[in-house]
């Protein structure tokens, strides 16, 4: 079965997670000992989205593994409020799961902008190996502490940037450009590091503010810039790669303390396996929505070796600086375990 496909492929990794731990701890779930009930999930993308549809693959699972016992409704395109009200809603126990990029948590766990740091992924396999193991088994601690239960990190690809101005090909081109970036005090001192003039603003408000004119060039990755039609408000697309945009499934701490052993069991048996569908969703479609952005008209342009190198090199007083007011402890242990990641995928 897929999920013993899931399993086996974390297994073979380093995993430290507590979720994990548990998982192979507690007895095989029997449905007698599951209860009724309906839980609500939330997500800010749209209902074309990976976000999303590893949500609906993960409701799919739980109502399956349950016999129909527990139910979850999943909400598209922020009806349930932006990322930060829904993690306080999460908090409040009035919702009881959502996706959401861990950046956004940054005012509650300042730790996570360690994972949006520019040109430190190579691949979105050094992250996925990397939040299987004891990284990602410490921002679920961390998470726990605020009241959230991390259940499974996957990304959604590389962040790149588009613009109705002008391409991007070397990093003087964001001089003055006017660019939403995310509400987190690392992205924007990233934009201003890079000559732009960032403007922070909740993925929900995006396509309105190009569409104004408020801004005149956002970041995003792919699945985002295709599912919200952002091309139909911008006319370049630089693959800049600047950074990897990483996503975490979460529930409530509130919500899952009301669960059983049992229902646990199966709610963590249910994320281990959508994290690899979602996964290997986004690994399978970035080709396809590349197409999409070309084939609606906007320019897409590479960013050369070198350029990319120079990039590496402007930004690198953020990584720096960033990683010191994190704690070096913290940090050396990240990139320490970063290290290690890459010496085992040579």
């Amino acid at each position: 079965m897929f999920v013993n496909r899931t399993i086996a492929s974390l297994k073979s990794g380093v995993i430290a997670s507590t979720l994990v731990a548990a998982l192979f701890a507690v007895p095989s779930v029997s449905q007698a000992e599951i209860r009724e009930m309906r839980l609500r999930a939330g997500t800010s993308q749209s209902d074309q989205h990976p976000d999303y549809l590893g949500f609906k693959k993960f409701a799919e699972i739980v109502s399956e593994k349950s016999g129909g016992k527990i139910k979850i409704t999943v909400a598209p395109g922020a009806t349930l409020g932006t990322d930060i009200q829904m993690q306080a809603n999460l908090q409040a126990g009035t919702q009881d799961f959502m996706t959401t990029s861990p950046v956004t948590m940054a005012g509650q766990i300042p730790q996570v902008s360690i994972l949006d740091l520019p040109y430190v992924f190579k691949t979105s396999e050094e992250y996925d190996k990397l939040m299987d193991g004891p990284v990602g088994a410490k921002f679920n601690e961390l998470m726990a502490e605020k009241g959230w239960i991390g259940l499974g990190f996957t990304n959604n690809g590389f962040r790149e940037t588009t613009s109705k101005v002008k391409p991007i090909t070397k990093w003087e081109d964001f001089a003055g450009l006017k660019i939403r970036a995310i509400q987190n005090p690392m992205y924007l001192e990233l934009f201003k590091t890079l000559g732009a003039n960032p403007t922070p603003l909740p993925v929900s408000e995006i396509y309105t503010a190009l569409e104004t004119g408020t801004v005149e060039a956002q970041e995003n990755p792919l699945p985002q810039i295709v599912f919200m039609r952002l091309f139909e408000v911008q006319k370049y697309l630089s693959l800049t790669n600047h950074s990897l945009n990483s996503v975490v499934l979460l529930m409530g701490k509130p919500s899952w303390n009301k669960l059983n052993d049992d229902e646990k069991k199966l709610i963590t048996e249910a994320a281990l396996e959508v994290t690899l569908y979602k996964r290997d969703l986004v690994k399978t479609k970035t080709a396809n929505w590349l197409k999409a952005v070309q084939e609606a008209g906007v320019g897409v342009n590479e960013i050369s070796p070198d350029e990319r190198q120079r990039f590496a090199v402007k930004t690198n007083p953020i990584v720096e600086k960033f990683s010191a007011e994190l704690g070096r402890d913290f940090s050396d242990f990240y990139f320490a375990e970063l290290k290690k990641v890459r010496a085992t995928s040579n």
